[in-house]
């Protein structure tokens, strides 16, 4: 196996490489996935390499545990989000 400073690169590296093209959930999904793969210690050394809290991606990791999913084309879970500005204040 690679030595920490070795991992900590090579997971900085893949992180950066995908860093555009990921959205808040598949950044901590990326990160839970990587932690996932090495093992004991793995989310202190992903959060070392991309700046992620371990908090988030423990959560990421119970959520691939969990195989939880949204639905296709959504960001949030339904109801989540802003409220709209006439639920909140009705007209008279």
């Amino acid at each position: 196996m690679k030595n920490r400073t070795e991992t900590i690169q090579a997971v900085k590296k893949r992180y950066e490489d995908l860093l555009s093209i990921l959205d808040e959930r598949g950044r901590r999904l990326f990160a839970a996935a990587e932690a996932r793969a090495l093992g004991r210690g793995g989310p202190y050394i992903v959060e070392e390499a991309t700046g992620i809290a371990r908090s988030t991606i423990i959560r990421g990791m119970n959520e691939l545990k969990a195989g939880a999913s949204l639905d296709l084309g959504r960001r949030r879970k339904k109801g989540g989000g802003r409220k709209k500005k006439l639920s909140i204040t009705p007209r008279s």
